[in-house]
């Protein structure tokens, strides 16, 4: 099971990505969407990724997953107000 889903925001087409929030939210798994899929490719040694999924890690990194989850889990998935809102509200 995942422990921290983490998304990019540059990912084209959207599609592929855009359905991810809704099933971390579902499976009770933190998610976060960060800036560059290119950051994401450098942290899996790869070019580019569009999502990583964290699921295992070392004893001595566990503390600070749970401090980052915790943050995480507040500004994305139990922030209601940024689901229920949709567009920008300029016409």
């Amino acid at each position: 099971k995942a422990k921290l889903v983490v998304i990019a925001h540059d990912v084209d087409p959207i599609e592929l990505v855009v359905w991810l929030p809704a099933l971390c939210r579902k499976m009770n798994v933190p998610y976060c969407i960060v800036k560059g899929k290119a950051r994401l490719g450098h942290l899996v040694h790869k070019k580019t990724a569009t999502a990583i999924a964290v699921t295992d890690l070392k004893k001595e990194d566990t503390a600070k997953l749970d401090q980052f989850v915790a943050n995480i889990r507040g500004t994305y998935n139990d922030d209601v107000s940024h689901r229920r809102k949709w567009g920008g509200g300029t016409v």
